[in-house]
């Protein structure tokens, strides 16, 4: 598909000409996959999640559910799955203190889940480490409460981390979108340490999303053979702000 020629091939073209590494620091990122129960919708969902108390000591930094618009996935994957919840967390420490407290209160309550009625969530966590790449136009916080998320799989194939982030950066700038490069720590698909990252290019809204993807495919760039990361056709979903501390 030319789509994932396109992303493909920028990204590659940026890697080597891009010495930009915009990182302030790493964040503990823990992703769970849902499914919404029946009778109820992913405005159900969302509304549910955006009337919780979110007290501090219990918190993430910033939580997302993202819903699938058009999600690319391995052939044989019979996994499936309505929206992915991501909860940022500053740091490794502070998520280990944070999910603590919760637990805490949670044996101290009914033992509820958060979701449930309106959703189920695997308990199987996807934990990952998360470094910004690109900062959104606008500041953090600035995209619109349900905006575009592009998300891209990418095999390393011997170039590091941190060159993924410089490419990342500059495909997100070239965009005018904010970009995140997400490393496996704990759980998901087996596979070698350092040898697949996941980016995330973060719009303002959906116009600015249409806009950006009309300018890279009448701009198309030849792919540069020597460059060893490629990355698989993206998937498009719509991300909905759920909680914030910086709002």
């Amino acid at each position: 598909m030319k789509i994932g020629i396109t992303i493909t091939t920028l990204l590659i073209l940026l890697l080597g000409n891009s010495s930009v590494f915009a990182q302030t620091g790493v964040s503990s990122v823990r992703s769970l996959a849902c499914t919404i129960n029946q009778g109820y919708t992913m405005a159900d969902v969302v509304e549910t999640a955006r009337s919780f108390e979110w007290a501090e000591e219990i918190s993430p930094g910033f939580v997302a559910f993202r819903s699938k618009i058009a999600v690319s996935r391995p052939a044989n994957s019979t996994f499936e799955f309505d929206f992915i919840a991501d909860f940022v967390y500053p740091s490794y420490a502070d998520m280990v203190d944070k999910r603590g407290a919760f637990l805490r209160m949670q044996a101290e309550s009914d033992g509820r889940r958060t979701l449930d009625g309106v959703a189920t969530c695997s308990d199987n966590v996807l934990m990952r480490s998360g470094r910004t790449a690109a900062q959104s136009p606008g500041g953090p916080g600035s995209s619109e409460p349900v905006t575009a998320m592009v998300t891209t799989r990418c095999d390393l194939n011997g170039a590091t981390v941190a060159d993924a982030v410089a490419a990342a950066t500059g495909f997100g700038e070239n965009l005018g979108s904010g970009s995140v490069v997400l490393s496996s720590a704990f759980g998901g698909q087996q596979r070698p340490i350092g040898s697949t990252v996941q980016m995330l290019f973060i719009f303002q809204n959906f116009p600015d999303f249409g806009a950006a993807w009309d300018r890279l495919e009448q701009n198309l760039l030849t792919r540069d053979p020597q460059n060893p990361i490629s990355c698989s056709v993206p998937s498009l979903w719509a991300s909905y702000r759920i909680h914030s501390q910086n709002n």
